[in-house]
């Protein structure tokens, strides 16, 4: 993953428009993607953990509003 990509994605949040539970949807998915790279990929092992620590979240059953 490299910021182009991460552009391109924000692109396609913004492109969603009006439809905000396929915008919030896309972009929980970019923000996991996102720490996800950067815990596998990453050389700073402080920031390899910070992201592996924020993915444990995706774990948390919750219900949500929307989306």
């Amino acid at each position: 993953m490299d910021v182009s990509h991460v552009r391109q994605r924000v692109q396609a949040i913004a492109d969603a428009a009006p439809d905000f539970e396929v915008q919030h949807s896309l972009e929980d998915d970019l923000f996991a993607d996102v720490l996800a790279s950067i815990a596998i990929t990453s050389m700073d092992d402080h920031a390899r953990a910070l992201a592996g620590a924020a993915l444990k979240a995706r774990e948390v059953n919750f219900e949500r509003a929307c989306a």
